[in-house]
């Protein structure tokens, strides 16, 4: 059972306000009175009430962070940037997984709601959520979610610019007919990637095959099914820009299957540079996210528009745009 204030200010015969004023550490008590209350405290195993004193102080000191899934190491690597942050600035996370269903993500929004959060940091999986994110009572930090709803502050690498460099890497290295497999019909990453991978391909007065381009979802499957329609339907195809590096993984599982040897016969490139691209066995060429500033950056913008939201200071969204970076390894050439 819960240990309560009042339990304690029964064992040590005090009255609750002392006790309470003994464990938030507020004048009104004596020294030894403070050092006997939170002894006695602690070998009860007596913890605070969070949300309780939330009411009191109109801050609960936690933050909500909702991701698409746990299985996309980009998820779990921008979610450690947060979780990180938000232990030196003193604030605790609770983290919810929609699993990509838009529902699901609407149920996380009213949960972290009703825990009273200060504020919330989001990966929307839908465009059709951002009314519900607009009419939220807390402060709002998206991830890449600028293009959607500028209502609220925004971090995203440069996904133009990250297509751009992954289209100009493909051509330097002489592959001309490349597929693009990107994600989601209502993922804006996935299009301003395709958009900037376009636009190189005509700087460079290159045309491009839009049979050769195809959506999926984000994942292995997604990526190892295109694959294989695509070197079936078109075996001409020199190299493939999977728009995430867990789709490019999918990829090379379907080459590896077929005896193709990627970076000798096909380039292949993905987007994110997880963890696990670099692995000696996959060495994927990808182009990088600097993920962990991305958790760090969007903390700090949350809890300063909390602070300013506080302190009555009119607070302007803003949009963070990261730089992208190449990293060439063994799925294509070296130029």
């Amino acid at each position: 059972m819960k240990v309560t204030i009042k339990d304690i200010a029964q064992k040590l015969n005090l009255n609750f306000s002392s006790v309470s004023r003994a464990l938030n550490n507020k004048p009104g008590v004596s020294e030894k009175t403070r050092e006997l209350v939170m002894d006695t405290a602690k070998k009860m195993g007596y913890t605070p009430n969070v949300i309780a004193r939330g009411l009191v102080s109109r801050s609960t000191k936690t933050i909500g962070v909702i991701i698409p899934d746990i299985i996309n190491p980009l998820f779990g690597e921008i979610t450690t940037g947060i979780i990180e942050t938000a232990n030196i600035r003193n604030y605790d996370v609770f983290l919810c997984i929609s699993n990509w269903e838009s529902e699901k993500e609407r149920d996380n929004i009213n949960t972290l709601q009703q825990k009273q959060v200060d504020g919330i940091i989001i990966k929307s999986v839908s465009d059709s959520n951002s009314a519900i994110l607009e009419a939220v009572s807390v402060p709002v930090v998206g991830y890449e979610s600028w293009a959607v709803n500028n209502k609220f502050s925004s971090v995203s690498t440069d996904n133009i610019r990250g297509g751009y460099l992954a289209a100009k890497h493909l051509i330097e290295c002489g592959y001309r007919k490349t597929a693009i497999f990107s994600g989601p019909e209502n993922s804006s990453s996935s299009f301003f990637r395709r958009e900037g991978f376009i636009q190189a391909f005509k700087e460079y007065g290159i045309d491009l095959d839009s049979s050769r381009f195809s959506k999926a979802e984000y994942n292995i499957k997604g990526g190892y099914t295109l694959a294989k329609e695509m070197l079936k339907n078109q075996p001409d195809t020199d190299s493939i820009f999977a728009n995430n590096d867990v789709m490019a993984l999918g990829v090379l599982q379907y080459m590896e299957e077929q005896g193709i040897k990627p970076g000798e016969q096909i380039g292949v490139i993905g987007f994110d540079n997880i963890r696990i691209a670099s692995l000696p066995q996959i060495q994927l060429t990808t182009i990088n996210q600097p993920k962990h500033s991305i958790g760090r950056m969007m903390l700090n913008l949350l809890l300063d528009e909390i602070k300013n939201r506080t302190e009555n200071i009119t607070y302007y969204p803003q949009r963070t745009l990261l730089e992208p970076e190449l990293i060439v390894r063994r799925t294509t050439c070296k130029v």
